[in-house]
């Protein structure tokens, strides 16, 4: 492992500029440390807690409790049959006041609130809280907990997570570890992407997990406190721990460019889960095939390799207008329907 790359007194204009295009981790540092929701923090837990009741609009959000363990993880069963936490709706203030009746308990549970949308559940937080690096419209979300683990996965989505309160250490591993971190199923997974089945990185059996030991050696790791982010690249894998024992505050942004103007930007994963479909059935040599056809027709095909084919004849193999994406959408979606 090795320390993530750093950047302090970050702008608006370098950050569009070397970070995203970097396609790399990089730590933020006091990016947001100007929050009134950082300065709450330092308070102290009560006067935080109250702070965010002020935006309380009422709706319940997810919520995850997990017995206390040695990794305080929020994963899978041992036995991968389902997961080891409880998830339930519950209104802020009851959240809240749950948190700090535990802070009072020598090892409690993991409770989390995950992923919760800024603008609905606290709105007007968001206003109060923005983030210079993104244009108001990307939305913010909200993770608020005690100590616990969210288990090495990744998102399709850039990721600028910012620590409002609390301490959190980042773990980040390139997509081309995915062989070397015992994934789980992407149709059984905690998260809507794929997740590991080691609960944490840094405490698995080398004898059970062999092969981490060869991913931590591509690991980029880090520790932020209050008002530092970090930006975490789409596909890279994160393992997120929350260390502060009462509470941790982070509040994330997703976005994702669009494809084309009126197109979404959406089949990332379901392309990937399709394919498993249509090619598992395969003998190996055939399934060899279609990995060159993938590598040519998916990832290979632009630049000089398309110099053959006139500009205007290139169809799916060149620029398809708004028109032409949602028939073929459509076309796909009646071939699944057969």
């Amino acid at each position: 492992m090795q320390a993530m790359k750093e950047i302090a007194g970050i702008t608006r204009e370098r950050f569009e500029r070397e970070v995203v295009p970097g396609y790399e981790p990089v730590v933020l540092r006091g990016v947001v440390a100007a929050w009134p929701l950082v300065a709450q923090a330092h308070a102290g837990l009560a006067t935080c807690l109250q702070y965010l009741v002020g935006f309380d609009g009422g709706r319940p959000v997810d919520a995850l409790l997990a017995r206390p363990d040695a990794t305080r993880a929020f994963g899978y069963k041992p036995d991968l049959h389902g997961f080891n936490f409880m998830r339930d709706q519950r209104p802020f203030a009851a959240l809240f006041e749950q948190l700090w009746r535990y802070s009072h308990f020598p090892d409690p549970p993991s409770l989390a609130v995950q992923s919760a949308l800024v603008p609905e559940a606290l709105p007007g937080l968001e206003r109060a809280n923005a983030l210079p690096l993104l244009d108001a419209a990307v939305a913010p979300r909200i993770w608020i907990g005690n100590r616990a683990t969210v288990p090495a996965h990744f998102d399709d989505s850039h990721n600028i997570a910012c620590v409002a309160a609390g301490r959190r250490r980042f773990t980040l591993l390139p997509p081309a570890c995915a062989p070397l971190l015992y994934l789980g199923p992407p149709d059984h997974a905690p998260t809507p992407a794929p997740m590991s089945v080691v609960p944490d990185l840094h405490r698995a059996d080398p004898v059970q997990f062999p092969l981490l030991a060869e991913a931590l050696q591509q690991a980029v790791i880090a520790e932020l406190e209050p008002g530092d982010a970090v930006y975490m690249p789409p596909l890279w894998f994160h393992q997120v721990e929350a260390l502060a024992p009462h509470l941790n505050i982070l509040v994330n942004y997703w976005w994702r460019p669009l494809a084309a103007p009126g197109r979404p930007d959406d089949l990332h994963l379901a392309a990937m889960r399709l394919a498993m479909l249509a090619l598992r059935h395969l003998p190996d040599g055939e399934r060899e095939g279609w990995r060159a056809l993938f590598g040519h027709y998916v990832f290979g095909a632009r630049g000089d390799a398309l110099a053959h084919v006139p500009e205007g004849q290139r169809h799916l193999l060149g620029d398809v207008g708004a028109a032409r994406d949602a028939e073929i959408r459509d076309d796909l979606a009646g071939q699944l329907k057969r």
